[in-house]
């Protein structure tokens, strides 16, 4: 098992636990996109944002979600293989993108079953 991280705001990170992540998901006042679901692994390292920077930044956009938080989720590495079938995107570089046909459908499979949390920012 892997720990992997979101930073996203309280709200969210509650519906995504209940629901598992949506790869459509529509920001408020967004165009719908099918940008996937990606994740960190917990510790970095970070291309992007840290998750806490993310999920603070999120709390700015939406500040009625109930704070920033980080989504914490624990994934068989079967699952991060799926999400990287061409092995160019290693685990080193500490970030983990689910889309579809490439992870989503295996991690929603899966997600009722893994391990999750919700950490404070």
């Amino acid at each position: 098992m892997v720990t992997l991280v979101h930073g996203t705001t309280r709200h969210r990170a509650e519906r995504i636990i209940q629901f598992g992540p949506d790869p459509r998901y529509l920001e408020p006042g967004g165009v719908p996109a099918n940008d996937g679901f990606s994740m960190y692994v917990d510790g970095g390292p970070y291309l992007f944002d840290p998750p806490e920077l993310y999920a603070r930044g999120k709390d700015r956009q939406c500040p009625s979600e109930g704070g920033p938080v980080i989504l914490v989720v624990e994934v068989p590495e079967s699952i991060l293989e799926a999400a990287d079938p061409l092995g160019v995107f290693p685990l080193k570089f500490g970030v983990v993108q689910f889309d579809v046909g490439a992870g989503i459908e295996e991690l929603l499979k899966a997600w009722h079953t893994l391990p999750k949390t919700i950490r404070d920012v």
